[in-house]
């Protein structure tokens, strides 16, 4: 009997002994580098955040190691649950990585994230998560629709949804009072531009009776939370990756791609017995695509790319920038001034226009820097390559080893922003957006070839709903909402955003 019980201990302890020396066997990568090291947390490696639940979040965590080594290194080593990675700590060398020397860090780590489940068939097709040459066409072919001048031929999508806005809005006040829940509103709006720009539908999501979700909304709310989930699923199983192919993880869910799958089918039929065939919006691209050879499944796979882009970071960047114009009464003032003025000049304002408005800029970039929806980005090491760490120190890194840039600490530091938790549009005047991105410490869409693709759709979007919305209301806070951190890509405001919309004198 004890004998028993002795090899059952033995294997116990054999077994914890193998684990601990599995999680751990990568902790001297760096150090034998002779790359500074942000010594493990726990066995689980330097981002405990990455494997916990809401209590803890990986982007404080990063803050942690960020502020400790930011003013004596350009960057150090750190470890992804168990793998290497060099966290940039130098907005310079962020810019190295992402644009002077991109050739050597091409792909992503989301890339990583398709291949598991045969039956995931549209993640793969998106740029986002594509690698090598496939992302280079994907790239071309995705961003094809998107050009600034599709979207100057498609602004007659965000005008009229702007109308919907307001009119529902009316709808709403009339209703329930001049008090809206303004996250909900944002979601709307991104859900009725999205569906009208990439499927040419109502989505019912601004035409529907107040408070009421159409399928659309539903299904695309869904779809991101989802998306944004199965991130931090998949950075979770770097711990084990196996376990990937083991369990078949998909990214996007079976439902969501039949719903998508039967829109576009749907949408594309539509459009060929000839309703709407004059239009120039991102189904007409898909369909040009289909006639060069793209398959269905090819534009699933970009319609929902541009959907990922456009929807849920975008509102979020909406309700955000109204809530702390809510709260900085000067700044929105001085902001509908320049609306009005512009409308007043044309009274049709036109795409050119609006996004030649110089403090609507000052005020989304400063958003989105607040904000920063993305808050960190992943490179992955493609060839053989040196970074310079200064002091004389070199790191060499070799294929496959990831590199994070972290844009939300850049974005939140003194050194780089002058009372950075403050909303100073200003800061953005005569250019300096250009100027802080190339200097590697602006990176609200990333930098690069692989800038995100979906950037010009979704400040289109959010200065749209801007334009319409302060021209004909002022903004008002009702309550104090708290930023929170979530356990996957940034900190935001946590619980309803219900703002006071009064209609302007």
């Amino acid at each position: 009997m004890w004998t028993l019980v002795g090899l059952l201990l033995g294997a116990v302890h054999i077994a914890f002994a193998g684990a601990y020396f599995y999680l751990t066997w990568h902790h001297k990568y760096w150090q034998k580098r002779g790359v500074v090291t942000a010594e493990p947390l726990t066995i689980l490696g330097t981002y405990p955040g990455i494997l916990a639940d809401k209590s803890r979040s990986l982007i404080l965590d990063v803050q942690e190691v960020y502020n400790k080594y930011k003013t004596q290194h350009r960057a150090v080593g750190t470890f992804l649950t168990r793998q290497p990675q060099l966290l940039v700590l130098d907005p310079a060398l962020a810019h190295e990585v992402l644009v002077d020397k991109f050739s050597n860090f091409r792909d992503t780590i989301t890339s990583s994230y398709v291949g598991h489940n045969p039956d995931d068939k549209f993640v793969h097709i998106s740029p986002f998560f594509s690698a090598g040459d496939d992302w280079k066409r994907r790239r071309t072919e995705n961003g094809g629709g998107l050009t600034p001048s599709k979207l100057k031929m498609a602004f007659t999508i965000w005008e009229q949804s702007g109308k919907k806005l307001l009119e529902y809005m009316e709808r709403a006040r009339h209703e329930q009072g001049d008090i809206i829940e303004t996250r909900d509103l944002a979601y709307r709006f991104m859900a009725n531009t999205m569906a009208d720009f990439i499927w040419g539908i109502d989505a019912g999501s601004l035409t529907s009776a107040v408070g009421e979700i159409s399928p659309f909304q539903k299904t695309s709310t869904a779809f991101t939370i989802t998306a944004f989930q199965s991130i931090i699923r998949f950075n979770k199983s770097l711990v084990a990756p196996f376990l990937r192919k083991l369990l078949q993880m998909r990214f996007f869910t079976k439902d969501s791609d039949e719903f998508y799958l039967q829109l576009t089918r749907d949408a594309i039929k539509l459009r060929q017995s000839g309703s709407g065939s004059d239009r120039t919006d991102y189904l007409s691209h898909l369909m040009q695509l289909q006639q060069r050879g793209n398959c269905i499944a090819d534009s699933v796979g970009y319609a929902l790319s541009v959907l990922l882009d456009g929807y849920e970071t975008s509102a979020a960047v909406l309700y955000h920038l109204l809530y702390t114009l809510s709260e900085n009464h000067e700044e929105q003032e001085k902001l509908r001034t320049e609306l009005t003025e512009a409308l007043h000049a044309e009274e049709h304002i036109s795409y050119e226009k609006l996004n030649a408005l110089p403090y609507l800029d000052q005020c989304l970039n400063e958003s989105l820097r607040l904000t920063s929806p993305i808050g960190f980005f992943m490179r992955i090491c493609t060839k053989a390559t040196q970074l310079d760490l200064g002091n004389g120190k070199v790191a060499d890194l070799e294929p496959g080893t990831s590199v994070m840039i972290p844009a939300y600490q850049f974005h939140h530091d003194d050194g780089f922003y002058t009372e950075a938790s403050r909303f100073q549009p200003e800061r953005f005047d005569n250019g300096a957006a250009t100027v802080l991105t190339k200097r590697g410490c602006f990176l609200p869409f990333g930098d690069g070839p692989r800038v995100c693709l979906g950037m010009r759709v979704g400040q289109l979007s959010v200065k749209t709903a801007i334009l319409h919305i302060l021209t004909q209301y002022q903004v008002e806070q009702t309550e104090k909402v708290p930023m929170d951190a979530d356990s996957g890509l940034g900190i935001f405001l946590n619980g309803d955003v219900r703002l006071k919309y009064t209609k302007c004198l």
